[in-house]
């Protein structure tokens, strides 16, 4: 048996090994923490610039510790439905952030702004600070109290 070393083998396999080696290097040095174009990082509101002209509007009642907030607000077609998350900080007892998020329902559908109605209930204390995201955007909230012998159910017609 012939165990003589190719010369040119191993310099062929030290050759596409520097190579491998370069292009790792340089794809690890000169990726930018901006081409990382995450699901997470689009949803975060931390640094999403508000929406000054969306402003959500609603009537607001407050019965045995029970926040009831509904509404009607502009939608960007007629098959999309609103979902709310009432989201309650760590630590802050004394606000609450309602997270807006629109949802298509359908296939085809007309591209012409619909109003949608709205309506969401969580326990809080009664002085609870109210503000509001729409698809991870803050935006202005509008809420009027229901004033006595009012009721939300006569002022808003929910689907359901």
């Amino acid at each position: 048996m012939n165990y003589r070393i190719n010369k040119v083998a191993i310099l062929a396999v030290c050759v596409l090994l520097l190579l491998a080696a370069g292009l790792f290097g340089y794809t690890i040095f000169t990726a930018s923490p901006e081409d990382d174009t995450s699901p997470a990082d689009e949803t975060t509101n931390e640094t999403a610039q508000p929406d000054e002209d969306r402003i959500i509007s609603g009537k607001r009642q407050f019965e045995d510790g029970i926040h009831t907030i509904a509404g009607m607000t502009t939608t960007p077609t007629p098959c999309h439905s609103i979902l709310i998350d009432p989201f309650f900080p760590e630590r802050a007892t004394s606000t609450v952030e309602l997270r807006f998020t629109t949802v298509l329902e359908g296939n085809e559908c007309p591209a012409v702004e619909s109003d949608a109605t709205f309506q969401t209930a969580f326990e809080a204390p009664e002085n609870v600070s109210i503000s509001a995201t729409w698809n991870g955007v803050p935006v202005r909230l509008n809420l009027v109290p229901v004033g006595p012998g009012e009721s939300l159910e006569e002022e808003f017609f929910f689907k359901g």
